[in-house]
């Protein structure tokens, strides 16, 4: 998993090994920081379309949240938005960073904008690729059923059932786009048995999305992308969070997924590098 020859590193977060990687190129030092948030089940593969169209605009920095990707499966490990905000807000600090824009796709992007909402100074801009939003807490039952010792064998077996070519068509509008190297790197995290234990307490340590109330008071300023086809979030949460977040412009596409890295790479990139959605309104 490497784009422009960036090597995998890694940085401790809570007794957990965080995999990520630091894209720069030519003279970087007056450069902004993009950090690039990834979705659920997926990794800081699924931005690798994008890195190579905004590098030599900005220092780039994927990371894998744990338990996903090349980063660390461990089941003590607490999986919740505001950690995983933390995380990225550590990762800021350890690498002096004041200041990033964060690019957050899907779970990525709820991800985001807790960033945002917990840490307003420290967050430039969001750019949101389907941002999952809305979602509440999990309830007591499943609560429950996700921590008895059968649910782990359960969650393996679906996903084995399911598989990943079929999560994978369902979040695409074109599943020609799928393709071997697709499949393989985003199969790769569950051939190791212990990402089930760590998916069972993602359903315990989930918090529920931001409420309405907690974004009306992000200001940041937010670009906000969304395909008309996603069957994972369809795209009238859109309207309702552009409605809710006093600072944000929304691009929709006719033609497109949930998938929105894969599909639809270069006009986000354009949107990204023009500082706005405007000029790409014609999409809607």
């Amino acid at each position: 998993m490497s784009n422009n020859n960036a090597q995998n590193k890694y940085i401790s977060y809570k007794g957990s090994k965080i995999c990520y990687q630091l894209h720069q190129t030519g003279d970087h030092s007056s450069k902004e920081y993009l950090i690039f948030v990834h979705g659920f089940l997926s990794s800081q593969y699924s931005f690798r379309k994008m890195i190579p169209l905004l590098i030599d605009n900005y220092n780039i920095i994927t990371l894998d949240l744990p338990p996903f990707g090349d980063s660390d499966r461990i089941n003590t490990f607490l999986y919740s938005y505001k950690n995983m905000a933390d995380l990225i807000i550590h990762f800021m600090n350890e690498h002096n960073i004041k200041q990033a824009q964060l690019v957050g796709h899907s779970m990525g992007g709820q991800i985001a904008l807790t960033c945002a909402y917990h840490y307003p100074d420290r967050i430039k801009k969001l750019i949101l690729l389907a941002p999952s939003s809305y979602m509440k807490k999990s309830d007591k039952l499943s609560y429950f059923v996700s921590s008895l010792p059968f649910f782990t064998t359960f969650i393996r077996k679906l996903m084995k059932r399911k598989g990943v070519y079929h999560t994978i068509r369902q979040s695409l509008y074109n599943d020609d786009m799928i393709t071997e190297e697709m499949l393989n790197q985003y199969k790769k995290p569950f051939s190791d048995k212990k990402i089930y234990a760590c998916l069972a307490k993602m359903v315990r340590d989930r918090e529920g999305d931001l409420k309405e109330d907690h974004l009306h008071e992000i200001k940041t300023e937010c670009s906000i992308f969304w395909g008309k086809k996603d069957e994972i979030l369809p795209v009238r949460i859109a309207y309702q969070l552009i409605r809710d977040l006093s600072n944000a412009e929304l691009c929709t596409f006719r033609n497109a997924g949930h998938l929105l890295p894969e599909e639809v790479p270069h006009v986000i990139c354009d949107c990204i590098k023009a500082g706005d959605v405007l000029n790409h309104s014609h999409l809607d």
